[in-house]
């Protein structure tokens, strides 16, 4: 369940706050947090129009160990914000208002991050649980995708699934765009989903190769993490971009050439480190193929769906479908 909302004009406060309330209500939250959910949007609604003039709210179901409800990620392109943590206080304001805004949306939220560079937008995430149970889980995990623009339905797709201690992570690129992209991605998700719980990325890749032959095919990696071993497992087929990020350290995770479902090579999965802290980013080729963390400094310290949404933000092109999927070790 999901919402994009485009932010231009005072009307648009009013619309996002209506969709919270209902996606709050739809979710099962209670009328005390469908009121959190409707005071975070309008503060955050308010402030992309105060200082950025335009902007979007995300409005999402989320899962996330224990942890369930809405989250909402607020993005605009506008001045962003010199001093992050003066603004997060009560009372510091550099538009005349009274300054309450991000000191409410915290205060009102079960999650609360925010990242803003000068000159280079600002965004922040709120998430409003029906359970405070946030501790339990070992990965956070973000992602933003939209379909081509024209189009209703996105040829991407991708899946987490918990097996053990370990988490599955898979992301897809459907042949073309559209349905019949979709089709083909979404066939193959449901491989995943179904695979023997003792199967590696590349045992899964094949089946997935076999179980999509009557479809266009997809391009499609799959991470597998593990916490015990502190390991982290990649296996690709066609041009997702990966890399894991760790403290200075930046390790490109290779994919083999060839297309699931019509012409896959021998998959060589490739292993890596995997540690607190340590950052995995996939995307599809709908964001460009040059997107870096250059110039989002201190990006990867902020939650996954702030990394996601901001290098969608920055690196996402209306001309294709565009995923991002982003793991963090907790």
């Amino acid at each position: 369940m999901e919402a994009t909302l485009s932010l231009a004009e005072k009307s648009g406060v009013a619309d996002v706050r209506r969709r919270a309330i209902h996606m709050a209500h739809v979710l099962g939250l209670s009328e005390k947090l469908q009121a959190d959910a409707a005071l975070i949007v309008t503060e955050a609604a308010t402030n992309i129009l105060k200082y950025a003039g335009r902007g979007e709210i995300t409005l999402r179901s989320y899962q996330e160990g224990a942890s369930q409800g809405l989250e909402v990620v607020a993005l605009d392109r506008g001045p962003g914000i010199a001093n992050v943590s003066s603004a997060r206080t009560d009372g510091f304001s550099t538009g005349g208002s009274l300054g309450a805004g991000l000191g409410t949306i915290a205060r009102h939220s079960t999650l609360f991050d925010i990242y803003s560079v000068p000159g280079n937008g600002t965004a922040l995430i709120a998430r409003i649980a029906g359970t405070r149970d946030v501790a339990s889980c070992a990965f956070q995990i973000g992602a933003k995708s939209a379909p081509k623009l024209g189009q209703d339905v996105c040829g991407d797709a991708w899946s987490a699934r918990y097996v053990g201690k370990h988490l599955w992570i898979t992301l897809l690129d459907g042949l073309g765009h559209g349905p019949l992209a979709a089709e083909a991605s979404n066939r193959a998700i449901q491989i995943v989903q179904q695979a023997n719980p003792d199967d590696k990325p590349a045992d899964v890749l094949r089946a997935a190769h076999q179980g999509i032959k009557t479809t266009r095919g997809a391009v499609m990696a799959i991470a597998m993490f593990d916490t015990d071993s502190a390991l982290m497992q990649y296996a690709g087929v066609g041009n997702i971009v990966a890399i894991v990020a760790s403290g200075d350290d930046t390790q490109h995770l290779i994919s083999t050439d060839g297309t699931v479902g019509y012409n896959m090579r021998t998959v060589r999965p490739t292993e890596v480190a995997w540690r607190k802290g340590s950052v995995y980013i996939a995307t599809t080729d709908g964001l460009s193929t040059r997107w870096n963390l250059n110039r989002h400094p201190g990006l990867t310290d902020r939650h996954p769906s702030l990394i996601a949404n901001v290098l969608h933000r920055d690196f996402g092109r209306d001309a294709d479908d565009a995923t991002i999927v982003v793991v963090k070790a907790s």
